[in-house]
């Protein structure tokens, strides 16, 4: 009897842990929060009609044409991701793009909070495999401490997870699911990817490995979309 009480009790622990795996699986969620299409372009409506609550963005900076990439999208995007109040959680891998978004960003919009965070990069250009291994493995432990105290924020209120590019978002997406998995009290990442402009014809691997982790996977090039039937696609984003 006590064996069958056990076998049991792991069974329903495992039909749980299923069942908040699809959860929060964008495959099986349907997801679209706030994102239209309708007029071409990309639109945050979830928070729009949210506007007295102010939104908590965290965004990425990889290196180079990454960070220029993220920039543009940022000010393209102003209306809602810059709105007076908003908190924009900023991670970045190398000074140079830090001091490149406070320049270029923060300064020009001081009714926003920005707070910084520094991620080791997980792969070094013209790295050997040994130590791409080290630095992935290195950047799992160190990022996990940034990822938890900003996905806690998250829970005061409208929020967004927005990554376009580098190899290091992929353990910054893998921590943000992970939580969400865990905690059952934790709102939805609301993760956001956005291919870069340069992939026209196949993903990065960051996108493909992404493309089954991101809640919304945007590329900006519509021959993408028919090898990628969850990619969306608004036109040039950057």
């Amino acid at each position: 009897m006590k064996v069958e009480f056990v076998f049991v009790g792991l069974l329903l622990a495992y039909a749980a842990l299923v069942v908040r795996l699809i959860s929060i699986l964008p495959f099986f969620k349907g997801y679209s929060n706030g994102f239209d299409n309708q007029d071409g372009s990309l639109k945050v409506s979830l928070f729009e009609h949210k506007a007295k609550r102010p939104l908590r963005l965290f965004l990425f900076l990889g290196s180079g044409g990454h960070t220029g990439e993220m920039l543009r999208l940022i000010e393209n995007y102003k209306r809602v991701l810059l709105a007076k109040g908003n908190t924009i959680c900023v991670g970045y891998s190398d000074q140079k793009s830090k001091e490149c978004f406070v320049r270029s960003i923060a300064s020009e919009y001081p009714d926003c909070r920005f707070e910084y965070y520094q991620f080791k990069k997980a792969r070094e250009v013209n790295a050997s495999l040994l130590q791409s291994l080290i630095s992935v493995l290195q950047t799992l432990l160190t990022s996990l401490k940034n990822v938890i105290k900003i996905s806690s924020d998250f829970r005061q209120g409208p929020h967004l997870v927005l990554l376009n590019g580098p190899g290091t978002c992929c353990i910054i997406a893998t921590w943000f699911k992970m939580l969400e998995f865990l905690n059952f009290a934790q709102p939805c990442s609301n993760l956001v990817y956005v291919e870069s402009l340069a992939r026209i014809n196949t993903l990065s691997l960051t996108g493909k490995i992404l493309y089954y982790i991101a809640d919304v996977f945007i590329v900006q090039w519509q021959e993408l979309t028919s090898q990628n039937p969850r990619a969306k696609c608004f036109g040039i984003l950057v």
